[in-house]
């Protein structure tokens, strides 16, 4: 698990616990808090963000949003409890949840959307916790579904490539200083090597690179803290304001924007070419806890 330096009190859930299995009556509510943010800056359609990457490009926000699934907490013994996500809400469903951070506003009106949502909401057997778990993305059960018969939040096409594809686990759309048509770096995570007879065919097994990474934190509290995805961590090591000709502008996860993705991935923990955790994703960037 990371390590924080913060230190930080575990949640009590009042009860007398059962870690897997209980009563339903012994579950208690949970709200888990997600911030976005650039640079340290809350993540705003139509607000500029200096100093981004290597060469300290200048950013505009055109969308923000990402899937989480398999949320768990971790009891004071080290087990992950899983938290059962609310089903009555447009957000969330399944074990999956949608955090959104543009409200459809001035750039953002291309491809976003007035609802915003910042907050993973469901319950969890009583107890003791001080540790959080949840993958980036969607489970491949869920990943190559028809987004226009889905239900909501799996609903939204501007989330998904195509059956075959699956869903963008991770969609940032930003546009740079460049001169337009050059001007837009995005970032789009999603399983790449999804075989199947068609686009509109879903794959039978998982993707070659599955790209779902699982974080874990050793030190939360679940009544006071918030997870918070930061932009300008995930791309400190990348020139925001190039991109590698004939290719969509920035990293899109596929096989030839090895490039533009080469200083991407390590900050998300994952290796390039599985697609899977480089030492439990521990060397992360992307999201911190305070």
């Amino acid at each position: 698990m990371l390590s924080r330096t913060l230190a930080l009190a575990s949640l009590s859930l009042l009860g007398l616990g059962c870690p897997s299995g209980g009563d339903p009556a012994d579950d208690v509510a949970v709200s888990l808090q997600f911030a976005a943010r650039i640079g340290g800056e809350d993540a705003a359609c139509g607000t500029s963000y200096a100093g981004v990457g290597t060469t300290s490009e200048t950013l505009q926000l055109q969308d923000l949003r990402f899937f989480v699934s398999a949320v768990h907490l971790v009891d004071t013994d080290g087990n992950e409890i899983p938290v059962t996500l609310d089903q009555e809400t447009d957000w969330q469903h399944d074990d999956v949840a949608l955090l959104d951070f543009e409200d459809g506003t001035g750039p953002c009106a291309e491809t976003g959307t007035p609802s915003m949502n910042s907050v993973v909401s469901g319950v969890v057997a009583a107890g003791e916790y001080n540790g959080l778990v949840f993958d980036l993305g969607v489970p491949f059960e869920l990943n190559h579904i028809d987004a226009a018969t889905a239900p909501a939040p799996l609903n939204l096409i501007a989330m998904q490539w195509n059956w075959q594809g699956g869903y963008k686990f991770a969609r940032v759309d930003t546009t740079n200083s460049n001169a337009a048509p050059n001007n837009r770096w995005f970032f789009h995570l999603g399983s790449t090597g999804c075989e199947s007879d068609a686009a509109t065919v879903a794959p039978a097994s998982e993707c070659a690179k599955p790209n779902r990474p699982r974080y874990s934190f050793d030190a939360f509290d679940a009544a006071t803290d918030t997870v918070v995805f930061d932009l300008g961590d995930l791309l400190a090591d990348t020139d925001v304001s190039a991109n590698t000709p004939d290719t969509p502008p920035g990293c899109m996860s596929f096989p030839a924007d090895v490039t533009d993705c080469a200083e991407v991935f390590p900050n998300l923990g994952l290796d390039w070419d599985t697609g899977a955790c480089t030492n439990g994703c521990d060397q992360q960037t992307l999201f911190t806890v305070e």
